[in-house]
């Protein structure tokens, strides 16, 4: 997986993660130990995606 981590301002971080494709051609995200530490992250939680309209998009965790 390639992974490229920016720091972008003193409280925000960047993450390039790639899309991959298992065998029965679904795609997913693998997210890095270091990532899931920084946001809080786990399984389970529920991921808000935002298309940036450049391509990218953000993903933020919804508010429960």
């Amino acid at each position: 997986m390639k992974k490229k981590m920016t720091k972008t301002t003193e409280n925000e971080k960047r993450w390039i993660l790639d899309v991959q494709e298992n065998e029965q051609g679904e795609q997913f995200i693998e997210f890095p130990e270091d990532f899931l530490k920084e946001t809080g992250w786990k399984e389970g939680d529920s991921i808000k995606w935002i298309d940036n309209h450049d391509g990218s998009w953000t993903m933020k965790k919804k508010d429960t």
